[in-house]
């Protein structure tokens, strides 16, 4: 220990550098650990959590459904002897304090039993009785963090009435701050009873309600899905037609947080942090061999006196296992300081909160990724060098070792190893950003330039029924019509800017329907008659909604140039007429226009245009909308002037112009792309590096080759060509083994962009030219010094 130590502090410039790069290769692979465990394998905090189960709908078309009231209510009845089931679905409501402005909620209405499944205890209060589970019961449940914000965290809360939805509404609890969980219940700021109406439990349309359950401790969880199987197999003449064929499927709670892709993620960022830090190693390895040929004829003298193999070993081992000790503690700084990063770029670019806290999960991986890479490094040079031919190096004298030929192998091998690992990072990068010029390249039908947009949601207290709803609609179009600029006004129940909201199946009529559960389903948005000329999306048959497509009259819809392509081939759609709902409450509807294939402005597309159906808002209106106003200049603040001169209670919502909403769809591939290209950068800059310092130790090692070359005629050329000649070699086996793996990079990365090829010819040869440009750039440097070698004095030092 006290030998490895010395030899250490012997070579201060060796050590910092060593220990700065290894903290740098740990800090970042331990910032992605944190995003893995944040993503996947913090534990949910409630008691017995392995019996925990979401239950999801399956469909051919999703694997991953919600319900309809009544099927949950159903099998919450078939299934009550082995599970406990509660439901919950997303809601809004809205706030008002005194002295406040108006905000909106995001909320979790849930039905009796939610809270005792989980094993949850309030902070304060308690939680809802099953008596509170039905409609006319005001009570809320606060999270921890709309306690704190809202209410400051007093402690009297509880029993205090609150205005929600402008009506009073008594606190009964606050959940703990642990409750709290994005990627399993969203942002959730309060909780109100599900308290279902008769309209709700009868609407089977409807599949927004989602089940979460809890079985019975002597079942496994392939047992519970058995069981669920046969239990809605026989439940199947009770639901819709289109839904007969649907299955179920219990996964278990903390698996259900991961959104599909989101482990692929997340490894696939590991595994090119992991590249960096393999480079490092590269270098260190190097380094290392390069130090243990300098204490060669240490070595020999102290196998001479009787050392063992062994005893030459281990202080060399102990040198790399406290450089990447050391590495690894400062690389835990390096990991709180990319975690605070990564945090405060998704604080600025979402709406979401990660916290990319340092537990003891972290910290184990990093002492455990420390500890390999030093033994990485460390074990090969230290092993190699430890090979001594003690009667040929003391015979040697002063002169310096320049190693066997499996020292030259093994250092040529990390240098191909490095260039390699550089060309996978920057084939990476260039997929990601080729994918991102795709996807901003691609027209999504429809035009966000100029448009300001927010959403609104409309008190059901005091906007109960339709015509209430579309006054207020049409009294704040005609307002912000008004308004200097303004070129027109649209109003739907959703932008093509965020996920869209309902889907429903429908069926061709006149026509043999499908399969039960190949109905074609469609996602729907209902609009006002302008909506298409605000956003510019192009009809491209029939007409346009007008004002006669009022409530009661009769059914129209438009739908997008996919579905009219999919269901009417070579027929013309309009006048066709489609149908939807239940079996024994089916609507008709009249096909009135084709519009252009709309896409979400800022996200990536599937790989198929989905199908759209856009319906009058006049006949079916919501009390949550999203409002659009084409101007030449962005109106945030007249929007939000017009909406509460109406009324000042209503909440304006994601003001904005809606090309700044459109780049937030994007933030979170722009952050991906900003990490892949600091690794690729890095990596690339490591591995030059690494090849800078072998070129020249060849140099070095060769000078008097050198020297008699150019005695003998050589030229600078030809000194040139040789040394440069010997770093290509690499940098090209390098680039070949690295092509092998940019390849499954390519095939990888191509499934989250649509248009996106397989294997892209463009970036793979672009990619490697780089990577043997900057190969040439590191090894000129040590090749350039070598063309100035004086023969004589080469010579005279020989």
């Amino acid at each position: 220990m006290r030998l490895a130590l010395r030899q250490l502090f012997k070579s201060p410039g060796y050590t910092a550098v060593a220990v700065i790069t290894l903290a740098l290769g740990i800090g970042l692979n331990t910032s992605m650990f944190s995003l893995m465990n944040l993503l996947i394998l913090r534990p949910l905090p409630y008691p017995a959590k392995e019996q925990l189960v979401r239950i999801f709908r399956t469909t051919p078309q999703d694997a991953r459904g919600n319900h309809n009231v009544q099927s949950f209510l159903d099998l919450r009845r078939e299934t009550a002897a082995f599970l406990k089931l509660a439901a919950y679905r997303q809601w809004g409501y809205t706030l008002t304090q005194p002295g406040r402005s108006p905000e909106n909620l995001n909320a979790l209405r849930v039905s009796a039993g939610f809270f005792e499944i989980l094993g949850l205890q309030p902070e304060l209060g308690r939680v809802f009785t099953p008596e509170e589970d039905h409609a006319g019961n005001h009570v809320v449940i606060l999270s921890y963090a709309a306690w704190m914000a809202q209410f400051g965290g007093d402690p009297g809360i509880v029993g205090q009435t609150v205005s929600i939805d402008s009506e009073p509404t008594t606190v009964v609890g606050v959940l703990p701050e642990k409750f709290a969980s994005l990627f399993l219940w969203g942002p959730s700021d309060v909780f109100r009873p599900l308290a279902l109406s008769e309209q709700e439990k009868a609407d089977r349309a409807d599949t927004s309600v989602q089940v979460l359950g809890r079985f019975d401790q002597g079942l496994t969880l392939a047992q519970l899905n058995t069981r669920l199987a046969a239990i809605y197999a026989n439940l199947a003449d009770s639901r819709p037609r289109e839904q007969s064929k649907d299955g179920l499927r219990a996964v278990d709670l903390q698996s259900s947080t991961m959104q599909p892709g989101t482990d692929v993620a997340t490894l696939m960022l590991l595994g090119l942090a992991g590249f960096v830090l393999l480079i490092v190693c590269g270098n260190l390895a190097n380094l290392q061999m390069a130090r243990a040929l300098s204490r060669t004829r240490e070595f020999a003298v102290r196998a001479a006196l009787g050392a063992s193999r062994s005893h030459l070993l281990r202080p060399l081992l102990l040198e790399s296992t406290m450089l990447a000790l050391a590495g690894g503690a400062l690389g835990v700084l390096v990991t709180v300081w990319g975690n605070a990063w990564i945090s405060s770029q998704i604080a600025q670019n979402l709406p979401i909160h990660f916290d990319l806290t340092i537990d003891w999960r972290v910290l184990v991986f990093a002492s455990g990724l420390s500890l390999l890479t030093g033994m990485f490094f460390g074990l090969a040079p230290a092993w190699l060098s430890s090979r001594v031919d003690v009667n040929d190096t003391l015979k040697s004298g002063g002169r310096a070792a320049t190693g066997d030929r499996s020292q030259h192998r093994f250092r040529d091998a990390l240098i191909v190893l490095q260039f390699a690992a550089a060309l996978i990072l920057l084939s990476a990068t260039g997929f990601f950003m080729r994918g991102m010029q795709t996807l901003l390249a691609r027209d999504p039908g429809w035009t966000p330039a100029g448009l300001t947009h927010c959403v609104i949601n409309l008190p059901a207290a005091r906007y109960a029924t339709p015509q209430q709803v579309l006054g207020f609609y049409d009294n704040l179009e005609q307002r912000l019509r008004a308004l200097p600029g303004v070129e027109n006004v649209g109003i739907g129940w959703t932008a093509p800017l965020y996920q869209l909201l309902a889907t429903r199946t429908f069926l061709v009529e006149g026509r043999e329907p499908p399969a039960p559960g190949r109905e074609p389903r469609a996602f729907v948005n209902a609009v006002s008659p302008t909506y298409l000329e605000t956003l510019r999306i192009q009809l491209q048959a029939g007409r346009q909604f007008s004002a006669t497509d009022a409530l009661g009259a009769p059914r129209v819809v438009m739908i997008n140039e996919a579905m009219a392509r999919a269901l009417f081939p070579g027929e013309n759609p309009i006048g066709r007429h489609l149908s939807t709902g239940d079996a024994g409450n089916r609507a008709s509807a009249e096909i009135v226009g084709v519009f252009h294939d709309v896409g979400m402005a800022g996200n990536p597309a599937p790989a198929t245009t989905p199908f759209q159906v856009f319906q009058p808002l006049a006949q079916e209106p919501w009390n949550y909308v999203t409002v659009l106003v084409r101007a030449p200049h962005p109106v945030t603040e007249p929007l939000r002037q017009a909406v509460q001169a109406l009324d000042p209670t209503i909440p304006v919502q994601l003001l904005n112009t809606a090309d700044e909403l459109a780049k937030t769809g994007t933030r979170a591939l722009e952050l991906i792309t900003t990490i892949f290209f600091g690794f690729s950068l890095l990596g690339l800059f490591l591995a030059a590096l690494g090849l800078y310092g072998v070129i020249m130790r060849l140099v070095v090692q060769r000078t008097p080759e050198i020297g008699v070359r150019m005695a003998l005629g050589a030229q600078w050329r030809d000194i040139l060509t040789l040394i440069m000649g010997t770093g290509f070699r690499l940098a090209a086996i390098g680039a070949g083994v690295g092509l092998l793996g940019s390849v499954a990079m390519s095939l990888l990365l191509s499934a989250m962009f649509a248009g996106q090829p397989n294997i892209d010819f463009v970036i793979l040869p672009v990619t490697t030219a780089v990577l043997v440009i900057v190969a040439l750039i590191a090894s000129y440097l040590p090749a350039r010094r070598a063309t100035k070698v004086d023969p004589i004095e080469a010579l005279r030092a020989e």
